[in-house]
């Protein structure tokens, strides 16, 4: 209820319509507060809805006993073609303690009343009745222009040239809206240059923790390179010192294989994958060729030892053979013997 309260003062001048659909809100959260009543019928007024203006208006006077939109309520009555009604309460406010603003708002609603009903002179005298020496303020804005339309009613418009300037000059000093102006929505509203940022400098923290990750690779490579190269001139150091000392020694050093390639050089070696391939083509085919010749060397091996079985068989039968023929021999020589 207090947002959309706050919300109907808000938008009262700049957007009356909305002011009086957040006041609407309001009425329909807590229709028993006066404060909301009064929101409610003035935003009614101010989008023209003059009954229902009256209606709330006049709840709320009831309810909190304040006289401070008497004025309103007046002219909400001449919004609904009751002229009467609206100098009847000109008339009640003699009665009531009303402050210098209030008196002067309900003295020129009365005015226009009296306008209404055709009686311009009574609305003249009732405006000049008026203490134009007042205070600078709103109310004394709007007395001098009501009074500057009275004029021109009566043809004075010289004078009343100089009555409406002389409004719009205090409407100027007292920070009060004239009639024909309409109120700055940007009021109250501080407004601060920025200036524009170049967009090298809008780099999402993705693509510059990505660029951070590769100087570090690029870093981490040119340091593997600075290695390699110091591993290979120290490997030729090595060497040339280990030449060196052969020479100097009368033994002869093995020349260094023209087929030697650095760790550098193999990684700008680039091999397609047709010639993997083709590679691997040629190694199955030697390994198969290879398991082939094993094959026939263990199948000739195998041929000699059976063969070689089969003569030692032979010399066996060939030896029981003449055992057997000894035995016979002497068997016999010994039967004759005995004999």
């Amino acid at each position: 209820m207090a947002k959309h309260l706050v919300s109907a003062g808000g938008f009262l001048d700049v957007d009356p319509e909305r002011a009086y659909e957040h006041a609407k809100a309001a009425m329909a959260r807590a229709g028993r507060v006066g404060l909301v009543r009064e929101a409610l019928g003035i935003a009614a007024y101010h989008v023209e809805k003059y009954d229902e203006a009256v209606r709330e208006l006049r709840t709320h006077r009831r309810i909190s006993g304040s006289n401070d939109n008497i004025a309103l309520i007046a002219d909400a009555e001449r919004g609904r073609d009751k002229p009467r009604k609206a100098l009847e309460l000109f008339e009640l406010a003699g009665e009531l303690e009303l402050d210098n603003d209030a008196r002067t708002e309900l003295v020129i609603v009365a005015a226009g009343a009296k306008s209404d009903l055709g009686d311009l002179k009574g609305a003249r005298s009732l405006i000049e009745a008026e203490d134009f020496t007042q205070k600078p303020s709103g109310a004394l804005v709007r007395l001098m222009a009501a009074y500057s339309e009275v004029l021109r009613l009566h043809g004075e418009t010289e004078m009343a040239d100089k009555y409406e300037e002389l409004s719009r000059r205090t409407a100027k000093a007292t920070g009060t809206l004239f009639g024909d102006e309409e109120p700055d929505p940007n009021l109250g509203v501080e407004i601060e240059t920025v200036e524009e940022i170049p967009d090298e400098e809008l780099i999402e923290p993705e693509d510059q923790a990505v660029d951070e990750e590769q100087s570090v690779g690029e870093a981490v490579d040119e340091s593997d390179e600075a290695n390699t190269d110091a591993s290979t001139a120290a490997d030729s150091a090595a060497a040339d010192s280990v030449d060196a000392d052969g020479a100097a020694g009368g033994e002869h050093t093995p020349a260094k294989s023209k087929t030697h390639v650095s760790d550098k050089e193999l990684k700008k070696v680039k091999v397609s994958d047709e010639e993997i391939e083709a590679e691997l083509d040629e190694l199955l085919e030697d390994a198969e060729d290879e398991g082939a010749e094993d094959d026939g060397a263990d199948e000739t091996s195998a041929a000699d030892e059976l063969s070689l079985a089969e003569h030692s068989g032979a010399d066996v039968s060939a030896k029981d053979s003449d055992t057997a023929n000894s035995e016979g021999s002497n068997g016999s020589y010994r039967l004759n013997g005995n004999q």
